[in-house]
């Protein structure tokens, strides 16, 4: 009963973690709004899931990658590192901050990172590099880099929000909060780069 019970349960997280992915996209601040009341950590477990079925999935594209897992392991300690930092910077006595809200607006933060690694990962399979300086391969770069400035925007957008609606911080405390985060950010990509786990951080 119990595993029929946890099999709904999943299937349940499922539809609204689809849902609200579609969501995000059209109505962010409503969706994470709504997402910040939420406790189902099902679908913190589904976007956690999809992440390292992408991290074995690019083990077989990459020349001479460390294991997916050791990667994945480096991933969740980031983000955890991440999480704490915004926590305890943001307000460890604010008794506002729902630690269930805080968990999955932040795990929703990672669907646009999953979009353009995804998205990167096919197009290194059917359209490998180098490419070319035609018209057609200007026009591809010119959709590629407004599709990837697209992403982040939306990435910073749902970052914004889920410290917004998490920690019910004002607009010029989290503008801190986020440029005290890529001070030690940027040093950190570079140790990561340097060590060829990451070429660009998963974040």
């Amino acid at each position: 009963m119990d595993f029929k019970n946890a099999i709904a349960n999943l299937l349940a997280s499922s539809v609204f973690f689809l849902r609200n992915i579609f969501l995000l996209i059209f109505s962010p601040y409503r969706t994470m709004r709504n997402i910040s009341r939420g406790k189902d950590f099902g679908q913190a477990f589904l976007i956690f899931l999809t992440v390292f079925l992408y991290f074995k999935f690019v083990y077989f594209l990459r020349d001479d990658p460390y294991p997916a897992t050791i990667t994945f392991l480096v991933f969740i300690l980031h983000f955890l590192f991440t999480m704490a930092f915004f926590y305890f910077l943001g307000g460890v006595s604010n008794n506002k901050i729902k630690i269930p809200g805080f968990i999955l607006t932040f795990s929703y933060t990672l669907i646009p990172t999953l979009f353009w690694f995804v998205s990167n990962s096919i197009l290194y399979v059917f359209i490998p590099p180098p490419r070319s300086y035609s018209i057609l391969g200007k026009g591809f770069s010119i959709f590629y880099i407004s599709y990837s400035i697209s992403l982040l925007t939306w990435k910073l957008i749902l970052i914004y929000l889920a410290l917004r609606f998490s920690t019910k911080l004002g607009f010029y405390r989290i503008m801190y909060l986020m440029i005290l985060f890529l001070l030690w950010f940027i040093p950190y990509s570079v140790f990561l780069f340097h060590f060829k786990i990451f070429r660009i951080p998963f974040i």
